[in-house]
This record gives structure tokens, sequence and C-alpha cells, in this order.
């Protein structure tokens, strides 16, 4: 997505999860993330899957609320096995439709 001709932010996913949603700090609090989800949510519900998913870690309250205000609900919580780290992975699902 680009904002004022400069990149704003981006959203990735593959089938029903989304790998990665991210918006310069430029851009904050300006809708672009919601525009981007939007878009993602939308093409997966196209896909036919009746629900997006995707992670984030505990530590993280923002997106956890910005999440969490579309809908999303907290279903699992497991050790950051990806990244060995200490951290504790969140997983949201939000149903489609």
């Amino acid at each position: 997505m680009e904002r004022a001709g400069s990149v704003a932010g981006f959203v990735h996913w593959r089938g029903d999860f989304v790998h990665a949603l991210h918006v310069h700090s430029r851009h904050a609090r300006s809708g672009a993330g919601s525009v981007l989800m939007d878009l993602a949510e939308a093409e997966i519900a196209r896909a036919g899957f009746p629900s997006v998913r995707l992670e984030t870690d505990t530590f993280n309250s923002r997106s956890r609320a910005f999440y969490a205000a579309r809908g999303f609900r907290e279903i699992d919580q497991y050790p950051d096995l990806e990244w060995n780290s200490d951290l504790t992975t969140v997983l949201l699902e939000k149903a489609l439709g």
C-alpha cells in the first residue's frame, strides 16, 4: 500500500493465515492497518475459507487490541518455537462472512 508516494505498509497471507501485517510508523494510527486487513480478509473469504487466523505475541498489547477490535478471538497460546525465544505466541481467529 502506498500513500503520498511512499510505502505505508503491506500484508502477506497464504490460505487462511495472515503471516505479516506491517505499517510504517509514519502511517501508524492512520487506518492503513485496517485497510490492509480488510483486503486480506476479503481475499481469504473469496478463496472460500470460513475464517482467518494469525499470530502475535502476548507482550504486543497494541496488536492484540487492534485484532480484538476487528473481531478476532484468542484461541491458543504457546511458546515461540520458531525464533527459539522466551516469548509466548498467541493464535487468533476470526470467522468470516
